[in-house]
């Protein structure tokens, strides 16, 4: 990139010299101006990179053109030339936004390192500005998405109960024909997993907001993942899958938790493994509770692993992100248990939800093409240790 300096000096002498170092030496582009005003109406019809301008001149001082720029045009670096005499002057323009001063008379070789020292502290100020404005929007996309969510599972949550009911009223007439009943079926069938969808963003939505409130009891984890298999395996009943479940002793993995919850984020873990696992797949969930010193002791840990696609290291951070989808969108087709069925991609971020909420965490392991392998860890409160302690 070619560099665009504008040097303003009432000597003609140094803006010569100035001017040809910097275009033979540097290749930069260079204009110069002769006086403060003169480079003021220069910089008002072009921008320039850095503007090298004399302290005290006639017709515009360089402390006018300085906090000129500062006004209207502060990703340019100004830098100002100053004899001993007027080096507090030059601080202080400096401390009003000035990037930096040299002394005359100068040495070029001197001048060339501040004003590359100018450009580089130029760019990385506008490389922190487009950054700052990136998060700035990525936070208003994370807000609109949040609105979305929160308002879209409320909004369709009254029209799909009379939906429900009106189908509830029909199929207990009995003049319905078989066939239609099986329409019927099929209508209830549909608007059960719509219900089900909606009841997930909803419970998202209250997660984002810190709203989750929890019902603690008693939970035997390998009772409750037992059943949360039993489901799975109905689920994918038409696929070629086996399941095994390690560590199954009932009565050893008991703790407090709100068992909905921690059977739904199970219930999701399960269900993604299931797609991203092609037919004569296996799918393990083992039981874990940590003893080690260094650890929460105490602390149940279910494992889930699975002979499925894996996830690429780039995206592993990514998938408990809402509506993150790794499979190409183009190429989406719903389904609870297919191969590489698609979903509203909140499952994850729903199961971490749930896991947070009890100062647990979710973590991930995966090499592409051999499968990967979810940790829920979750603490025993009951023994007075939590996430933040």
């Amino acid at each position: 990139m070619t560099h665009h300096l504008l040097i303003i000096d009432d000597e003609s002498d140094i803006r010569e010299l100035s001017s040809t170092f910097f275009r033979e030496q540097c290749g930069y582009i260079v204009d110069t101006a002769a006086s403060g005003d003169e480079g003021i109406d220069l910089l008002q019809r072009q921008d320039v990179d850095v503007v090298i301008t004399d302290l005290i001149m006639n017709h515009g001082s360089g402390e006018e053109v300085a906090a000129w720029v500062v006004k209207h045009k502060p990703y340019i670096g100004v830098i100002v030339m100053t004899g001993f005499g007027s080096i507090e002057s030059a601080v202080n323009l400096m401390k009003m936004g000035a990037t930096d001063y040299v002394l005359k008379p100068f040495i070029f070789g001197e001048l060339k390192v501040v004003v590359e020292r100018c450009i580089a502290a130029r760019e990385m100020a506008e490389e922190n500005r487009l950054l700052r404005e990136a998060n700035a929007r990525m936070r208003e996309v994370k807000e609109m998405k949040d609105k979305f969510l929160a308002l879209t599972s409320h909004e369709l949550k009254t029209p799909l109960t009379i939906i429900n009911t009106i189908l509830g009223i029909f199929a207990q007439r009995p003049e319905i024909a078989r066939e239609d009943d099986q329409y019927l079926q099929l209508l209830k069938r549909t608007v059960t997993s719509l219900a089900r969808s909606i009841g997930d963003m909803q419970q998202l939505a209250l997660s984002q907001d810190e709203y989750f409130s929890l019902h603690l009891q008693a939970t035997d984890i390998a009772a409750m993942v037992r059943g949360v298999l039993d489901d799975i395996r109905l689920l994918a009943r038409n696929r070629r899958l086996s399941f095994t479940l390690n560590g199954d002793t009932e009565g050893r993995y008991i703790l407090p938790l709100d068992t909905e919850k921690i059977r739904q984020s199970i219930f999701e873990l399960l269900q993604n493994a299931v797609k991203f696992t092609p037919d004569d797949g296996h799918i393990s969930v083992g039981l874990q509770r940590v003893e080690m010193a260094g650890e929460r002791p105490g602390d149940v840990r279910i494992i889930i692993s699975d002979t499925g696609i894996g996830i690429p290291a780039a995206e592993q951070e990514k998938i408990f992100e809402k509506f993150y989808k790794i499979q190409d969108a183009r190429h989406h087709h719903s389904s609870e248990s297919a191969f590489l069925g698609g979903g509203m991609g909140i499952g994850l971020p729903l199961a971490l939800g749930m896991v947070a909420a009890h100062h647990g965490t979710i973590t991930v392991e995966s090499t592409p093409d051999e499968g990967a392998s979810f940790t829920v860890s979750l603490p025993d409160t009951s023994r007075g240790t939590t996430a933040t302690d």
